[in-house]
């Protein structure tokens, strides 16, 4: 398994088959167990329904429970001191990774810090984390570990979309949606053999990703994916 895989779930719900995908958090070396951070969407206004697969884990299953698994699935694949290998094809080795984490995408951009950084590989990374409001923010307290072990070489930045001061009280960092400009004020490298961007989270946000990267001189499967 290489740091950032996913894992396909699934489960029987009302007779038919549903599958999510997730990844471990937990070192890439650890035997024996795996660590998932899943969220579960309850009811509300904006998932009247609440996540279909979440909800079904939540009710359904407890500890000691079996649940199927296949895996590990990813287009790009992370082997260690900066060497990517991207639908099959390596990648020039990378230098400064820039990682970029929408909602739940924080897992494998999380895997693939926490993995290079522990082993000393000597790789610097940019790290924007952006979220609806900071109550939605995954790990804060693992990735503000990171920027505080490896200071100069994990930079760290969370932003908000939805931020109300008046509702969700006073907030420290960044506020908007994903922009060159954000980017270049959290100092994300500029395209260069040695320099990649990744990111995960919404549809939406690969869309912006994708358009944000081509326009600025990075080229897609080389410089970002």
């Amino acid at each position: 398994m290489w740091p950032g895989a996913h894992f396909k779930f699934h489960s029987d719900i009302n007779g038919e088959r549903v599958s999510r995908m997730y990844t471990p958090v937990s070192p890439v070396n650890q035997k024996g167990s795996a660590t998932f951070v899943i969220k579960i969407y309850r009811p509300c206004e904006e998932f009247p329904n609440g996540g279909k697969f979440t909800s079904n884990l939540e009710k359904n299953y407890k500890v000691g429970d079996s649940l199927l698994c296949e895996g590990p699935y990813g287009l790009a694949k992370y082997f260690g001191n900066g060497n990517f290998i991207y639908k099959g094809k390596p990648l020039t080795p990378k230098k400064r990774i820039g990682l970029i984490a929408g909602g739940t995408g924080i897992t494998p951009m999380y895997a693939i810090a926490y993995a290079s950084l522990h082993a000393n590989e000597g790789i610097d990374f940019t790290f924007l984390y952006s979220n609806k409001t900071k109550n939605d923010v995954f790990l804060q307290k693992e990735l503000d570990e990171l920027a505080t072990k490896f200071p100069n070489q994990f930079k760290l930045f969370y932003t908000l979309t939805r931020h109300n001061e008046e509702r969700d009280g006073k907030w420290e960092g960044l506020t908007g949606r994903m922009s060159w400009e954000l980017l270049k004020q959290c100092g994300f490298p500029e395209p260069a053999d040695g320099s990649f961007i990744l990111w995960c989270g919404p549809n939406a946000m690969y869309a912006t990703g994708k358009e944000i990267c081509s326009a600025n001189g990075f080229t897609e499967g080389e410089h970002f994916v």
